[in-house]
């Protein structure tokens, strides 16, 4: 491995490479999490960009919003990647693919506790000033045909330049020469346009206006395609990832006959771009119980999915077994972490022989490792999982 770049390796362990061992990365942590690690035994060191990462770039840490992807190493998170020893991670190149110019901020009304206002997305939300809570949303800005039309000209117009960093032509050479994976990370054709009407409206609109539906994802496909086509006629790209949360606890927020009608035709338009321009690592990022949407992932062109939530009851040795295909990463269960030892055993003992000998996985947890995992016991898991890494290589 001494002689593989960071990125030859991803690629490898993208590719099922035998003998090649998997990346030891982490999906992240909440910011109480941290916290709390802090006075349990993780030391403080002062920050440096991982390697890999050009200094001053700008596409490094906290200047990243939602969505998480794995192994991207965020400034609170610098501390924890140092003492886990853990591979270097991704780089995404930080294209704007909502509202293009984004909203002007404006609160409207604020009382003691919160603020109500317009985000930059412009979503009317009641925020707690304690930044102790999510927040409440409460009106989007396409409500009908009319309201689309004018988004549609106003900020999802034809100059995808804008879309770019100010800095932009100044980052190109560095990732030419960088020895990191780097890739895009985009939003998906149900989060998009849930942003854009509010999840009720949007799933109402699916059956009151499916035109109006199907424009919005037709009209997103060309700006994004746009974008894409723009990064890879400078830049080769190792990966796209697509933030797709569109599942709950207890199944998907729409059926798989309608995520096939609404959905799939452009996820098939914007993969079979990437794979004509040689990407062919595609994931999506989706939380909740999604088992039955992957076979219209998978024909949608995806190649990989992650974090697989088991307390929505995904299951990645049965997703590897009924997808062998997919590329899987994520899918230890964080409550088992926080339980100790022995159920950290058990859990890894019941995924990871299976998982790790098949190739094509990276191990981490579920989501977010959430504050109630101990500093010791988040140790615990780290060090078994490098065991395991150790011994399983795919074949």
């Amino acid at each position: 491995m001494a002689s593989m770049t960071t990125r030859q390796h991803y690629q490898a362990v993208m590719h099922r490479q035998p003998g090649v061992r998997t990346l030891l990365w982490e999906f992240g942590y909440w910011t109480a999490t941290v916290e709390r690690w802090y006075g349990e035994g993780l030391t403080s060191s002062p920050f440096m960009p991982p390697l890999g990462m050009a200094p001053g770039n700008g596409v490094f840490g906290d200047a990243l919003p939602f969505p998480h992807m794995p192994g991207l190493v965020r400034y609170r998170d610098i501390d924890i990647h140092r003492q886990m020893r853990f591979d270097e991670g991704t780089v995404r190149i930080p294209v704007n693919w909502r509202h293009c110019p984004a909203f002007a901020e404006q609160v409207l009304e604020e009382n003691a506790t919160t603020r109500l206002m317009i985000n930059g997305d412009g979503v009317k939300v009641r925020v707690s000033k304690s930044n102790d809570s999510l927040p409440q949303f409460l009106d989007w800005p396409v409500r009908d045909r009319a309201s689309w039309e004018q988004i549609k000209a106003e900020r999802f117009g034809p100059d995808v330049a804008k879309r770019f960093p100010d800095r932009w032509q100044a980052m190109v050479p560095a990732f030419k020469q960088r020895d990191y994976p780097l890739g895009l990370v985009m939003d998906g054709f149900f989060s998009a346009p849930r942003e854009l009407l509010g999840v009720e409206n949007q799933l109402m609109m699916y059956y009151d206006d499916p035109e109006l539906m199907q424009d919005i994802n037709a009209h997103l496909a060309d700006v994004w395609l746009a974008v894409i086509e723009d990064v890879i006629s400078q830049i080769d790209l190792d990966f796209v990832y697509i933030w797709e949360d569109m599942s709950f606890k207890n199944g998907p927020l729409m059926s798989p006959a309608a995520f096939r009608t609404f959905i799939v035709p452009y996820y098939k338009r914007v993969t079979s771009f990437l794979r004509a321009h040689g990407i062919d690592v595609i994931f999506v990022d989706s939380d909740g119980y999604c088992m039955e949407l992957i076979p219209g992932f998978i024909d949608g062109g995806v190649t990989g999915m992650y974090p697989f939530e088991c307390q929505a009851g995904m299951n990645i040795v049965e997703v590897r077994k009924r997808f062998p295909q997919l590329l899987i990463q994520g899918g230890l269960d964080k409550t088992k972490v926080a339980a100790g030892p022995a159920a950290i055993d058990a859990e890894l003992a019941a995924k990871l022989p299976v998982l790790l000998a098949q190739g094509g996985y990276i191990p981490f947890c579920d989501h977010l490792v959430p504050p109630d995992v101990s500093w010791e016991n988040y140790t615990c898991l780290r060090q078994r999982i490098r065991e395991y890494v150790e011994r399983y290589q795919p074949e």
